[in-house]
């Protein structure tokens, strides 16, 4: 039986060395998974930054092909800058003539709207005072150097034109 209990403890050394084995050989499969990743994604970067570098160095060189395209593009976008400006110089051109008529008809309306109001003010004095004597009086008070008064306030000057 002796031989059995001996066997026995090998045996569950063996196991816990076996097990702490398997635990460790988990991580190192992990961290060796980790590191493939890391690699890829280097190559990949390097991959990337060549191929911009190979296109900058055919541009320093010159590739004629995608010069042209590049002129091409160029002389497109050109023209069609071109084309808007024009287009709105043009707006701009028509629309000058009838803003200005629209100014000259808002000074015919504000003209004939002062006028208007200068009848009213001189019929609506003639009404309220009875008669033209009195209404002449009043027309060349209102000619006259209008009174200061002593208890003016900051809002009197709001009114008069």
């Amino acid at each position: 039986m002796k031989k059995y209990t001996q066997l026995h403890s090998k045996m569950s050394i063996l196991y816990r060395v076996l097990t702490k084995m398997y635990s460790n050989s988990e991580i190192l499969i992990e961290d060796t998974q980790d590191q493939v990743k890391v690699k890829e994604q280097e190559r990949k970067a390097i991959r990337a930054s060549h191929s911009a570098m190979r296109s900058a160095m055919s541009i320093i060189r010159g590739d004629a092909d995608k010069r042209a395209m590049f002129d091409q593009a160029m002389e497109v976008i050109a023209d069609d800058v071109a084309n808007k400006v024009g287009e709105m110089e043009r707006f701009m051109e028509m629309s000058s003539s009838f803003m200005e008529s629209i100014d000259l008809q808002n000074g015919v309306f504000e003209e004939q709207g002062l006028k208007m109001l200068e009848e009213y003010e001189k019929k609506s004095t003639l009404l309220l005072l009875g008669g033209k004597e009195q209404a002449d009086d009043i027309l060349n008070l209102k000619q006259a150097e209008p009174l200061k008064r002593e208890d003016s306030s900051e809002y009197d000057g709001l009114f008069n034109s």
